[in-house]
């Protein structure tokens, strides 16, 4: 490189497509509805840790910047068992869950009922079938947490994502911690086959900045607690997109799981960024404005 020359720009979305092939290519099988089903009772007992932790934080973050508020209206694209169904419902005027899994839809109503709130519906599709005319604009605030990574026509989502709200998009997504236990779990069960990327932060803010938009970050922190018969529910079904679950694949994750936490639940710390924007501002140079 001679002096004074540029660096290319990265082309982040082609990152994320790059991403989402070179999982692909590893993959042993698709991802189903029924995975999902399987692990509504894991993935659930996850989000309702310390009374919606995750949830209430991400509400907290967005309502302290004027994001949210008691009279919005919420779409959650991928509600999972109510992961801000639940902890929203309580402070907003109401909220709609995008959830095709039936198992996932059974832990919505059996945690709303619990909570007492019934103030949300659900529309029993995946993202990519909903049909954007029949909610376009309907909403103050459109936010998802888990399926993000699920689409390869990255910008194709969320500009449908934005087509729905009249006012913020929100992607809430993991940061890396450092933690090591699944990448030792994952050496012992696949070897030397590299372990799947699931991009999320920088790579979503990165991403979203290139392509004109004006995002805002805050990071959080919150605690997961699963029972070690529901850790084994999820390594299972995330295994089996990868490899074949036999027995002995069982036995390394219980012996894993036995390791780390004994018989007491198994506790994750996890670090979340918290991205959003409002798809009406463009950066100037995608606007004209000198």
């Amino acid at each position: 490189m001679t002096s004074g020359s540029l660096t290319a720009p990265v082309d982040w979305v082609r990152c994320w497509e790059d991403s989402y092939d070179t999982r692909s290519k590893i993959m042993f099988r698709d991802y189903e509805l029924n995975d999902w089903n399987e692990r509504a009772e894991d993935y659930s007992e996850s989000r309702r840790t310390n009374n919606y932790e995750f949830g209430e934080s991400v509400y907290s973050t967005l309502a302290l910047h004027g994001v949210v508020s008691p009279r919005s209206r919420v779409l959650e694209v991928g509600a999972g068992p109510g992961t801000f169904v639940i902890p929203f419902a309580k402070k907003v005027d109401h909220i709609t869950a995008i959830e095709p899994a039936e198992g996932m839809i059974r832990m919505i109503s059996q945690n709303a009922v619990e909570a007492g709130v019934d103030n949300y519906d659900i529309i029993p599709k995946i993202w990519q079938d909903v049909n954007i005319e029949d909610i376009r604009g309907r909403y103050d605030l459109t936010i998802t947490s888990t399926v993000i990574w699920m689409f390869r026509d990255i910008m194709t989502q969320i500009s449908r994502m934005e087509e729905v709200t009249q006012g913020h998009c929100c992607v809430v997504c993991g940061v890396g911690t450092g933690q090591t236990f699944e990448a030792e779990l994952w050496k012992k069960i696949m070897g030397n086959t590299p372990h799947p990327q699931y991009p999320e932060y920088p790579l979503i803010y990165n991403l979203l900045y290139t392509c004109g938009r004006v995002p805002h970050v805050r990071f959080i922190n919150y605690t997961s607690l699963r029972s070690p018969e529901n850790m084994l529910k999820m390594y299972r079904v995330f295994y089996s997109i990868y490899t074949e679950v036999t027995p002995e694949v069982e036995e390394i994750i219980r012996e894993a799981l036995y390791r780390d936490s004994g018989e007491g639940p198994c506790v994750r710390k996890y670090r979340s960024a918290v991205v959003w924007w409002n798809p009406a501002v463009r950066r100037k140079e995608f606007t004209g404005i000198a």
